[in-house]
């Protein structure tokens, strides 16, 4: 049924996945003309004001986007299928896998790749990481196992009682 404890989890996977949109992932600190100046990274791009000295993201992460929206779509698609735990277990490991690959592209390729950009261009950045929107991924890695340490308690539970009739 839907009411299941992992629904509730697969729903805050889903509740995360939204939040992250709204906070910047990394801001790289660097000066540019003997200004010190701040450029903000998230998923999406972050608004600036006209009087800071800060550069502003004018695309969004569009790789870092489909994977958290493929992500939200998983943990969806496995909500709804409650009635078939063995696929709903696939899908829930699917979604770890992709949660997985999310982070390991986030640190290992965009954010390297933006520091080496910005050292490029202007000076050595300070990196500094904004504590909330970096653990979003690994709640998500959590959530996930939740559920499908529930969905597998629910199948034993379910299988238990039909060899019991």
């Amino acid at each position: 049924m839907i009411q299941r404890i992992q629904t509730l989890w697969l729903a805050f996977v889903i509740i995360v996945t939204g939040a992250s949109f709204f906070f910047p992932i990394v801001d790289f600190a660097f000066d540019f003309k003997s200004m010190p100046t701040i450029q903000h990274y998230g998923l999406l791009p972050q608004e600036s004001t006209p009087d800071s000295q800060q550069f502003i993201q004018i695309t969004p992460a569009w790789s870092l986007v489909f994977m958290q929206i493929g992500v939200s779509i998983i943990a969806l698609i496995s909500i709804f299928l409650y009635k078939n735990r063995q696929v709903q277990l696939k899908f829930v490991a699917s979604g770890l896998l992709l949660v997985t690959i999310y982070i390991a592209f986030l640190f290992f390729v965009k954010i390297d790749g933006l520091e080496k950009a910005i050292q490029q261009e202007y000076s050595m950045p300070q990196i500094i990481y904004n504590k909330i929107s970096i653990s979003f991924p690994v709640l998500q890695l959590l959530l996930f196992i939740i559920a499908q340490r529930a969905i597998r308690k629910d199948d034993r539970l379910v299988r238990s009682s039909d060899r019991l009739r």
